[in-house]
């Protein structure tokens, strides 16, 4: 097993040699690997998934519905938390956990994974892709429910 901390720098996280560029709304990232360019978009209105693709055509799908990974092995399985996100194929694991604020991320490995940078960093997007649009949530609950700081 293998731990690392994955921290944001200059708008960047990075990985290995990967980097992972998202815009400020996280509904879009770029990532960038040694085996190229991938555009990764959340999977559905929710967040719960996140597709990585290569000119157009999707290379990991990480959905609770199912996963695909590049690579041999059996299905993978998919599943997201409130502040972290499992993938498994039999018994490799690949595990997120983001800190209070987002800009800090645990991420465990473990076994061996095929492109396993485009795969972490795909997996980092998910939560933190989740964790925005929980937040933006929140924050429209309470500007609807909320008084507006009017007079009473």
């Amino acid at each position: 097993m293998s731990g690392h901390t994955i921290v944001r720098k200059h708008g960047r996280w990075t990985y290995g040699t990967a980097t992972l560029r998202a815009r400020g709304t996280m509904r879009r990232a770029l990532l960038h690997t040694d085996a190229g360019d991938f555009e990764l978009t959340p999977a559905d209105r929710h967040c719960l998934g996140v597709v990585a693709r290569a000119g157009g055509r999707p290379v990991v799908a990480l959905q609770t519905s199912g996963a695909r990974v590049p690579g041999p092995g059996p299905q993978a399985r998919w599943s997201l938390g409130r502040h972290s996100a499992t993938l498994t194929r039999g018994a490799d694991r690949i595990e997120v956990r983001s800190g209070w604020r987002g800009a800090r991320l645990r991420v465990e490995v473990t076994g061996d994974w095929a492109e396993p940078e485009l795969v972490v960093l795909t997996a980092c997007f998910a939560v933190l892709s989740r964790r925005r649009q929980r937040l933006l949530t929140a924050m429209v609950i309470a500007a609807v429910t909320s008084p507006g700081g009017r007079p009473h």
